[in-house]
């Protein structure tokens, strides 16, 4: 391996460690802790933000560079679409048409 390769290898393994002991710790310490109603729904939001932000920073960029405004407008689709309570696959298959027709079209 390359000297960048083994960094990455070593973060992967790295991150599968903490999210197993994470997970771990959940399940050891859930008869141990208590959580009042607030702070439970606090944690529940803040994965639900932590979500988004990847969503969001997924939609806007490919690796370091702004991923183009057909992009954009396929996932505004498929908000929209997800936002009538179309069925997942139609969501998906329209985002991509739509995604792919602009692209085809040139629009970046």
């Amino acid at each position: 391996m390359k000297y960048s390769e083994s960094y990455i290898f070593i973060g992967i393994v790295i991150l599968a460690l903490g999210t197993y002991l994470i997970r771990y710790s959940g399940f050891y310490l859930a008869d141990r802790i208590t959580f009042r109603e607030h702070h439970k729904q606090l944690l529940a939001d803040s994965a639900c933000v932590l979500l988004f932000t990847l969503a969001i920073f997924n939609t806007l960029f490919s690796e370091t560079h702004f991923s183009g405004m057909s992009k954009i407008v396929g996932v505004a689709v498929a908000l929209i679409f997800a936002w009538k309570k179309y069925s997942l696959i139609v969501v998906i298959l329209v985002a991509m048409l739509i995604t792919a027709s602009l692209r085809y079209l040139g629009i970046p």
